[in-house]
């Protein structure tokens, strides 16, 4: 794996360079690539340049996720799946043009896990086609770099999904230096895509989709009305509801961040603040609310404040009389 980390390491051009890469130890024509373990020899065809036609149900799901809606299981989203149609019609037409990069399975005998190349994947499965793919063994770090450096070449990963591809990764246990090799990107983008994950919960972000139009002032607009307590998930998927079933992601978003608006509300009219973890307050114009989890690590504090309330709020009336007379 050698000439793959020296490609990751000095060429961030993309796909090609991470194909390259990939395919400089050529196999012998007429048989798999030498670095298969013996059960995967059967379930792969050689052709040139090393690349081999692999049944698709054969591959397995592997690694952070890329792509919002494209799984090799479950069910895919209406707008995935049209684009995952349409690629498999090109390529009843015209062929597989670029390879997927595959690894043999250590849990599965005869299997593999994409590194990339899903939605390619799944289009010739459509097709009923087995997919062209490179074969390599490469631990987990290489394979997040290989995958990362295909994401930074073709440049199609929305702001949004390049957000959750990179929390996914974190939650894999790779610190952020990696995360920001793998992305290509520098430690203050990593921080703005840390804060869209942190602010805009997945079930919200799943219901708006990747967006590939809507790029960071959009999220962060959304970031932050959330932040501010002007609106809150179960709120923003509610409204999402509304919107008629051929919306596509940007237009959910777009409408999304417009209802907002309508409704009148800005961001200087609602104050939140967090004093301690569980604990959450929100000052607006017309009332002051005070919310505790009961839940994880604050359930024993709400619990005894539960008990203590009463208390709580006549000594702190108390110090405002003593603090403001005669108000």
């Amino acid at each position: 794996m050698g000439t793959l980390n020296m490609a990751m390491g000095k060429n961030k051009t993309g796909i090609m360079a991470a194909i390259t890469a990939a395919a400089e130890a050529k196999p012998a024509a007429g048989r798999a690539h030498h670095s298969l373990p013996k059960g995967t020899i059967g379930s792969v065809r050689a052709g040139l340049g090393g690349i081999q036609d692999i049944d698709t149900g054969l591959i397995l799901p592997w690694g952070p996720k890329d792509r919002l809606g494209v799984e090799l299981t479950g069910v895919n989203s209406d707008e995935a799946q049209a684009s995952i149609a349409e690629l498999a019609q090109s390529i009843r037409d015209s062929g597989q043009q670029v390879p997927v990069l595959l690894r043999p399975s250590s849990d599965e005998d005869g299997h593999f896990e994409v590194i990339y190349g899903r939605r390619r994947i799944l289009a010739c499965k459509e097709a009923g086609l087995p997919v062209k793919a490179l074969i390599r063994t490469m631990d987990d770090s290489q394979a997040l770099m290989a995958k990362g450096l295909e994401n930074a070449g073709r440049e199609e990963l929305s702001f949004y999904e390049r957000a959750r591809f990179a929390k996914s990764i974190a939650e894999q246990g790779h610190d952020r230096a990696e995360i920001m090799q793998a992305l290509a990107i520098s430690k203050n983008t990593l921080s703005q895509l840390e804060r869209i994950t942190r602010l805009v919960p997945d079930m919200l972000g799943d219901a708006i989709g990747p967006a590939p139009g809507s790029g960071r002032p959009k999220w962060m607009s959304l970031a932050t009305v959330l932040d501010r307590g002007i609106i809150d998930a179960e709120t923003a998927i509610a409204i999402l509801g509304a919107f008629p079933a051929s919306a596509s992601s940007d237009d959910r978003l777009d409408g999304l961040l417009r209802e907002i608006t309508r409704r009148g509300t800005e961001p200087d009219q609602t104050r939140r603040a967090m004093p301690v973890p569980g604990v959450t307050i929100r000052s607006a114009r017309s009332a002051v609310t005070l919310s505790v989890k009961r839940a994880g690590q604050s359930k024993a504090f709400s619990d005894w404040l539960d008990s203590h309330l009463e208390e709580v709020i006549r000594e702190s009336y108390e110090r405002f009389q003593r603090e403001n007379p005669g108000a």
